[in-house]
């Protein structure tokens, strides 16, 4: 994985900040090389119609992220602090801008199904 999940040439060198460390059902868990880093997520994908995951030092979920055909972001699911409280929610892509409008996810929503075997360790 490349920087900000492209490749970034920085004076000849391609640098790589995430690593593939397993799969949980389709989806690559990625974590930084550089273990000081945060557990992030490249916000552009190197491999059309791909999905990463990304979960804390402690094993709990921390972010989701799929792309299209063209590698853009389609949408993105966050287990964290918006607006003052702890949640899992969605924000949406257009263009490849980031919504700051967000969708809280709940056990039953078509989206909490469909990757409801990604959250490890969210309380809803």
């Amino acid at each position: 994985m490349g920087g900000r999940g492209a490749f970034v040439k920085e004076k000849g060198i391609i640098k790589f900040r995430y690593e593939v460390v397993g799969f949980i059902d389709g989806v690559k868990i990625l974590e930084p090389r550089n273990k000081s880093e945060e557990h992030g997520l490249p916000e552009r994908a190197n491999t059309p119609c791909t999905s990463y995951v990304s979960y804390n030092d402690d094993g709990i979920f921390n972010h989701f992220i799929t792309f299209d055909k063209d590698r853009m972001p389609i949408y993105a699911i966050d287990y964290g602090v918006h607006q003052g409280e702890k949640s899992l929610h969605v924000h949406y892509y257009k263009d490849g801008d980031r919504s700051k409008e967000i969708e809280y996810l709940n056990p039953g929503d078509e989206l909490y199904e469909k990757h409801k075997k990604l959250f490890k360790g969210v309380k809803i």
